[in-house]
Protein backbone atom coordinates (compact mmCIF):
# COMPACT_ATOMS: atom_id res chain seq x y z
CA UNK A 1 0.00 0.00 0.00
CA UNK A 2 2.74 2.43 0.88
CA UNK A 3 4.35 1.84 -2.54
CA UNK A 4 1.12 2.77 -4.26
CA UNK A 5 0.96 6.09 -2.36
CA UNK A 6 4.58 6.86 -3.34
CA UNK A 7 3.94 5.99 -6.99
CA UNK A 8 0.80 8.17 -7.06
CA UNK A 9 2.74 11.06 -5.47
CA UNK A 10 5.57 10.73 -8.02
CA UNK A 11 3.05 10.49 -10.86
CA UNK A 12 1.29 13.61 -9.56
CA UNK A 13 4.59 15.54 -9.43
CA UNK A 14 5.46 14.45 -12.99
CA UNK A 15 2.03 15.54 -14.27
CA UNK A 16 2.41 18.88 -12.45
CA UNK A 17 5.86 19.44 -13.99
CA UNK A 18 4.57 18.71 -17.51
CA UNK A 19 1.59 21.02 -16.93
CA UNK A 20 3.89 23.84 -15.83
CA UNK A 21 6.14 23.30 -18.88
CA UNK A 22 3.13 23.37 -21.21
CA UNK A 23 1.77 26.50 -19.51
CA UNK A 24 5.12 28.25 -19.79
CA UNK A 25 5.20 27.60 -23.54
CA UNK A 26 1.66 28.90 -24.02
CA UNK A 27 0.64 32.45 -24.91
CA UNK A 28 -1.33 32.66 -21.64
CA UNK A 29 1.95 32.60 -19.72
CA UNK A 30 3.33 35.58 -21.63
CA UNK A 31 0.08 37.52 -21.18
CA UNK A 32 0.17 36.79 -17.45
CA UNK A 33 3.82 37.81 -17.28
CA UNK A 34 3.14 41.13 -19.08
CA UNK A 35 0.17 41.89 -16.80
CA UNK A 36 2.32 41.19 -13.76
CA UNK A 37 5.10 43.46 -15.06
CA UNK A 38 2.54 46.19 -15.81
CA UNK A 39 1.27 45.86 -12.25
CA UNK A 40 4.76 46.05 -10.73
CA UNK A 41 6.04 48.95 -12.84
CA UNK A 42 4.44 51.79 -10.80
CA UNK A 43 5.63 50.20 -7.57
CA UNK A 44 9.18 49.91 -8.90
CA UNK A 45 9.06 53.52 -10.16
CA UNK A 46 7.85 54.71 -6.74
CA UNK A 47 10.76 53.02 -4.94
CA UNK A 48 13.24 54.25 -7.55
CA UNK A 49 12.13 57.87 -7.05
CA UNK A 50 12.15 57.54 -3.25
CA UNK A 51 15.66 56.05 -3.36
CA UNK A 52 16.84 58.90 -5.61
CA UNK A 53 15.31 61.60 -3.37
CA UNK A 54 16.79 60.08 -0.21
CA UNK A 55 20.23 59.80 -1.81
CA UNK A 56 20.05 63.49 -2.80
CA UNK A 57 19.32 64.42 0.81
CA UNK A 58 22.01 62.16 2.28
CA UNK A 59 24.80 63.08 -0.14
CA UNK A 60 23.93 66.19 -2.16
CA UNK A 61 25.83 66.90 -5.37
CA UNK A 62 26.32 70.56 -4.51
CA UNK A 63 27.63 71.53 -1.09
CA UNK A 64 27.33 75.20 -0.15
CA UNK A 65 30.35 76.73 1.56
CA UNK A 66 30.18 77.70 5.23
CA UNK A 67 29.94 81.38 4.34
CA UNK A 68 29.24 83.33 1.16
CA UNK A 69 30.87 86.59 2.28
CA UNK A 70 33.82 86.40 -0.13
CA UNK A 71 31.68 85.28 -3.08
CA UNK A 72 29.12 88.03 -2.47
CA UNK A 73 31.86 90.68 -2.31
CA UNK A 74 33.38 89.37 -5.56
CA UNK A 75 30.00 89.39 -7.31
CA UNK A 76 29.22 92.92 -6.08
CA UNK A 77 32.49 94.01 -7.62
CA UNK A 78 32.01 92.07 -10.88
CA UNK A 79 28.40 93.17 -11.65
CA UNK A 80 27.60 96.11 -9.36
CA UNK A 81 24.41 97.00 -11.27
CA UNK A 82 22.82 93.73 -10.16
CA UNK A 83 24.59 92.35 -7.12
CA UNK A 84 25.36 95.74 -5.60
CA UNK A 85 21.63 96.21 -4.94
CA UNK A 86 21.09 92.78 -3.37
CA UNK A 87 19.81 92.60 0.18
CA UNK A 88 19.89 89.53 2.44
CA UNK A 89 16.72 88.06 0.94
CA UNK A 90 18.02 88.44 -2.62
CA UNK A 91 21.28 86.72 -1.73
CA UNK A 92 19.41 83.91 -0.01
CA UNK A 93 17.26 83.41 -3.11
CA UNK A 94 20.31 83.52 -5.41
CA UNK A 95 22.21 80.90 -3.42
CA UNK A 96 19.15 78.67 -3.04
CA UNK A 97 18.77 78.65 -6.84
CA UNK A 98 22.22 77.14 -7.07
CA UNK A 99 22.51 74.90 -4.02
CA UNK A 100 18.99 73.71 -3.19
CA UNK A 101 17.28 71.00 -5.23
CA UNK A 102 13.94 71.58 -6.89
CA UNK A 103 11.14 69.06 -7.32
CA UNK A 104 9.85 68.07 -10.71
CA UNK A 105 6.58 66.19 -11.17
CA UNK A 106 6.78 62.88 -12.98
CA UNK A 107 3.25 61.57 -13.04
CA UNK A 108 2.14 61.32 -9.43
CA UNK A 109 5.70 61.43 -8.06
CA UNK A 110 7.94 64.41 -7.29
CA UNK A 111 11.59 63.87 -8.24
CA UNK A 112 14.28 66.10 -6.77
CA UNK A 113 16.94 67.54 -9.07
CA UNK A 114 19.36 70.42 -9.20
CA UNK A 115 18.87 73.32 -11.58
CA UNK A 116 21.26 73.39 -14.49
CA UNK A 117 23.66 76.20 -15.22
CA UNK A 118 21.53 77.23 -18.21
CA UNK A 119 18.34 77.34 -16.12
CA UNK A 120 19.95 79.61 -13.55
CA UNK A 121 21.43 81.87 -16.23
CA UNK A 122 18.02 82.15 -17.94
CA UNK A 123 16.36 82.98 -14.63
CA UNK A 124 18.93 85.69 -13.86
CA UNK A 125 18.64 87.08 -17.42
CA UNK A 126 14.86 87.34 -17.04
CA UNK A 127 15.02 88.77 -13.54
CA UNK A 128 17.78 91.32 -14.24
CA UNK A 129 17.61 92.02 -17.99
CA UNK A 130 19.50 95.31 -18.04
CA UNK A 131 23.08 94.15 -17.53
CA UNK A 132 22.76 90.35 -17.70
CA UNK A 133 21.01 90.13 -21.06
CA UNK A 134 24.27 91.29 -22.66
CA UNK A 135 26.28 88.46 -21.08
CA UNK A 136 27.73 85.82 -23.40
CA UNK A 137 29.33 82.46 -22.58
CA UNK A 138 32.68 83.83 -21.43
CA UNK A 139 30.97 86.48 -19.28
CA UNK A 140 28.90 83.82 -17.52
CA UNK A 141 31.99 81.66 -17.03
CA UNK A 142 33.70 84.64 -15.43
CA UNK A 143 30.68 85.27 -13.18
CA UNK A 144 30.67 81.64 -11.99
CA UNK A 145 34.42 81.79 -11.43
CA UNK A 146 33.98 84.90 -9.23
CA UNK A 147 31.15 83.12 -7.39
CA UNK A 148 33.46 80.07 -6.98
CA UNK A 149 30.94 77.66 -8.45
CA UNK A 150 32.03 74.78 -10.62
CA UNK A 151 29.44 73.17 -12.85
CA UNK A 152 30.22 69.47 -13.03
CA UNK A 153 27.07 67.95 -14.45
Amino acid sequence: MKYIVNIVAILLVVILVFAVIEFKDSSSYYALQKNFQRLLQPIQQFFKVKKHNISMEVSPERQPPLTFIEQEANLREFVPDVFGKFDERDWQQFWSLIYLPTTEKQGLLAVKRYRTKEEIEDYLRDRYPRPLSYFRGSDWDELWRWAKISWEE
